[in-house]
């Protein structure tokens, strides 16, 4: 049971829904702990914009820590002001009009604090994105040391094609969305006693997942002849997951950033390459552009950026050439001597496969019966095929 859980709990993390927002949790010293750290950008990939404010935790206890309660003004060079307004914790989020969005406009984001610090980013100017050229894929077979396994990628890249643009720095983003399915519908359950669903209820059987790709993917195109760039590799996806089992689809988002955000981003991927994961390593050494106007002295963590972005999603069901090697998480078992005794009231309500007379298999945990356990939704999205 214990492996389970591991298991659901490794699934679980970094779920992110409804927002292109990942809060910034890097892991801080001691004397660094009061550190303010600002996630958000103003692009015009995004209905409403995001901005989250939080606070440095410690390497003995990284967390993320949100900061309620600010006054949150975006504002750019043309005097307009656009105010966030509190949606969640340490979250600001608000509208602003694509009209103020084009290539030479600039934004900066203001915060004031509770306790009345005010954290001011630069401006950052926004540059002419060009299209996406092309999304493709490679399948790599990956060599294992045990011969029986046989490991493949579903590897992806991006053509980009700038030829006739003046921006010569990118970045991209990866959303991914799959299906999944749980195995049978919630019919029997135990909560202390035993209850029937009639009709079984397999409203849970269907959901799908949007997460996305903590992976940072930058590219310059500055050191090169042309203003263009062949086969840049983005992320993969393993034949051992569920992600490629009823159905995948993938948006790629392209930003093109100013050199100052570039630089930012690109030390990031860096940074995060190099020990194994964003939320690995604290980047203190990496310098945003956001600063702390009443204590000058106290650096902030963080970028704000302004970018204009295109954006093209793929979808992919029975991958030719995939060998889909993946045995699900259900994993049902069967009570012996102790009963339902056996099953830890804190885990009720049990879902079982049984009939009137026995009861015979127990489902734990929940995903075997319910897919919204795992964390994703299970109303389709509006841009899944039918």
């Amino acid at each position: 049971m214990s492996q389970i859980k591991a298991i659901l709990c490794f699934i679980l993390v970094g779920v992110i829904m409804h927002s292109c927002i990942i809060p910034f949790e890097p892991q801080i010293d001691i004397k660094d702990i009061n550190k303010y750290v600002i996630s958000g950008q103003v692009s015009d990939n995004n209905d409403i914009q995001t901005i989250l404010v939080s606070k440095a935790s410690a390497i003995g206890d990284p967390h993320y820590i949100p900061v309620s309660g600010c006054s949150v003004t975006i504002y750019d060079n043309k005097y307009h002001s656009f105010i966030m307004d509190q949606s969640g914790d340490g979250k600001y989020t608000g509208q602003i009009d694509t009209k103020y969005m084009f290539p030479g406009a600039s934004f900066k984001v203001s915060i004031v604090t509770p306790e009345g610090t005010k954290i001011e980013s630069e401006f950052d100017t926004m540059v002419e994105c060009p299209d996406i050229d092309k999304i493709y894929y490679d399948i790599l077979d990956i060599p294992e040391d045990d011969p029986t396994v046989e490991t493949q990628n579903m590897q992806f890249y991006v053509d980009i094609n700038a030829q006739n643009y003046k921006s010569r720095y990118f970045k991209w983003d990866v959303i991914e969305t799959h299906e999944y399915h749980s195995d049978y519908p919630r019919q029997w359950f135990y909560d202390g006693s035993v209850h029937q669903i009639s009709p079984p209820d397999s409203s849970r059987m269907v959901c799908w997942l949007t997460e996305m790709n903590k992976n940072i993917y930058t590219l310059s195109t500055e050191n090169l002849v042309e203003n263009k760039y062949l086969k840049f590799p983005l992320h993969y996806v393993s034949n051992h997951s569920a992600t490629l089992v009823y159905g995948y689809s993938v948006l790629i988002v392209q930003y093109a950033l100013s050199e100052g955000a570039y630089s930012y981003w690109d030390n990031m991927r860096i940074n995060s390459s190099d020990m194994g994961g964003l939320y690995e390593k604290q980047p203190l050494s990496i310098t945003g552009n956001l600063h702390n106007l009443t204590d000058p002295s106290q650096e902030v963590l963080g970028f704000f950026t302004a970018a204009l972005c295109r954006s093209q999603r793929m979808y992919y069901s029975n991958v030719s050439g995939m060998k889909i090697d993946y045995p699900g998480l259900c994993t049902p078992w069967r009570p012996e001597h102790g009963g339902f005794l056996e099953i830890n009231p804190a885990e009720y309500p049990a879902f079982m496969m049984g009939d009137t007379a026995t009861y015979y298999m127990v489902f734990l945990p929940d995903e075997c019966v319910d897919c919204l356990s795992l964390g994703g939704s299970n109303i389709k999205p509006d841009f899944w095929p039918n």
